[in-house]
């Protein structure tokens, strides 16, 4: 009986791409890269363009850029940083100082939540009922 022969495999740039960016291995040294290193050289960073993993090390080891063929792209991120922009806050978005010039203006809701907590302060600062009456046994023993 003779084998038939399968049709060729067609492999295409799109899943060598997919492969890399699915790999937990460098495509540099092929080690593992780990997310929990101690050594900062090995902290795994990622090809902005392609999404490959790389060691820190590695990557500049390749001269700064990504060493999968026909990316090269030479920005890389931090994997596991959050990517996303962080927080700007301009003095425009601080509130405005109050007219009298004493500092910006306190709003009401903020001024009732200082009230409250001033109010929970004292409360908590007041002793209990058994230190109270503690306290009162020990001036009756002592006016005794």
């Amino acid at each position: 009986m003779q084998e038939q022969e399968l049709p060729p495999i067609e492999i295409t740039d799109d899943d060598i791409s997919e492969a890399n960016r699915l790999s937990l291995h460098c495509p540099i040294c092929a080690g593992a890269v780990e997310n929990n290193v101690r050594e900062r050289t090995l902290a795994p960073v990622v090809c902005t363009k392609c999404g490959t993993l790389y060691h820190r090390a590695c990557w500049e080891q390749s001269g700064g850029k990504c060493a999968i063929l026909g990316c090269e792209c030479t920005e890389y991120y931090v994997y596991g940083r959050n990517r996303d922009p962080a927080l700007t806050i301009t003095y425009s978005d601080l509130p405005a100082p109050s007219v009298n010039g004493r500092g910006p203006a306190v709003s009401p809701q903020t001024k009732r939540l200082k009230a409250e907590q001033a109010r929970e302060v004292e409360r908590l600062n007041q002793p209990g009922f058994w230190r109270r009456l503690w306290q009162w046994l020990l001036d009756q023993i002592q006016v005794g």
